[in-house]
């Protein structure tokens, strides 16, 4: 989409575009090296071949495409690039027959900068390979549900007295996590460091979202300390880095978020660990939705027995 003449004239305003901080000239082509960088991404991931095994069509559901309107729409500003995102997840569609707000953010950011194909193959790697997060675009993904676990303990582990404020203000990590972990920062780091950190993604797969997730906590840490567990709101916009706590100008002004970035990939998380981790917390998870199902089975049987009517109740 950038290399449009008339691409920055119809995105003025753009919901993608708000923390592009200047990173993306206006009006003019990519400068050399980052034009560099960016095209060695696909080969990073794996992307630049066919796709392996094809996936076969399959056409979304009304609700689907209702969703993927609204997502367009809360995107780009354009008309024409609104449907380019929403046919691009329509041929994701078939992945998981399912969706989640995650997959759009990715997909608008590939979309600035690839052909659909690319971002198409790179989006498949991403929601296939075990390197990256299989299983993170459904509505209810179980995949990212663990990995929030496994980070809530990396977090006790790492930094206990962060993790004591969140459990005290009752802040589960599923609830504000997928920023990092499925939307890969975009809306939140300004485009300098957004592009780090999706390089660094590319490159490591998914234990640099683990490595920059205690990474944030170090670097936020005086601040989430100086709130008492009543200040949620505030607790969540610094886990969040929303630009009231944390503004573009802080990159201008010292590299604030490039080196959050820098420092996550120099965060010391050994894979053994992480493996196990994701595999105790996987378990975790399964026995707690098979309690779920069973409560919810007993309840519904409980339910059935109130409404049988005894022969000796009925009306002669």
């Amino acid at each position: 989409m950038l290399r449009a003449n008339d691409f920055w004239d119809k995105e003025k305003g753009a919901p993608l575009l708000r923390r592009n901080a200047e990173f993306l000239p206006k009006g003019e082509p990519l400068p050399a090296e980052l034009a560099d960088r960016v095209a060695a991404w696909p080969g990073l991931c794996g992307a630049d071949a066919e796709v392996d095994p094809p996936l076969e069509p399959s056409a979304p559901d009304e609700a689907a495409d209702r969703i993927f309107l609204r997502d367009a729409e809360r995107t780009f500003a354009d008309e024409g690039h609104r449907q380019r995102m929403i046919g691009l997840l329509g041929r994701v569609w078939p992945l998981t027959k399912d969706y989640h707000q995650g997959l759009g953010y990715i997909a608008s950011l590939l979309l600035l900068l690839f052909d659909e194909e690319t971002a198409f193959r790179m989006l498949l790697r991403i929601g296939r390979d075990d390197k990256y997060s299989p299983g993170y675009w459904h509505a209810a993904p179980d995949a990212y549900v663990r990995d929030a676990m496994v980070y809530a303990r990396l977090a006790e582990e790492r930094e206990p007295e962060v993790a004591a404020l969140l459990q005290q203000a009752c802040l589960v990590p599923e609830a504000y996590a997928s920023k990092w972990l499925i939307g890969l920062c975009v809306h939140v780091l300004p485009f300098r460091a957004l592009f780090d950190y999706v390089e660094a993604f590319l490159e490591h797969g998914h234990a640099f979202l683990f490595r920059f997730s205690l990474a944030l906590l170090r670097r936020t840490k005086e601040k989430l300390l100086a709130f008492k567990p009543t200040d949620v709101n505030l607790i969540l916009e610094v886990l969040r880095l929303d630009q009231c706590q944390y503004g573009d100008e802080l990159e201008a002004e010292s590299g604030w978020f490039s080196s959050l970035v820098a420092e996550a990939k120099e965060v010391d998380l050994e894979a053994e660990q992480l493996q196990a981790l994701r595999a105790e917390e996987a378990e975790r998870l399964a026995e707690k939705q098979r309690r779920i199902r069973e409560r919810e089975a007993q309840m519904a049987a409980e339910e059935s027995d109130d409404e049988i009517v005894f022969s000796d109740e009925e009306d002669d």
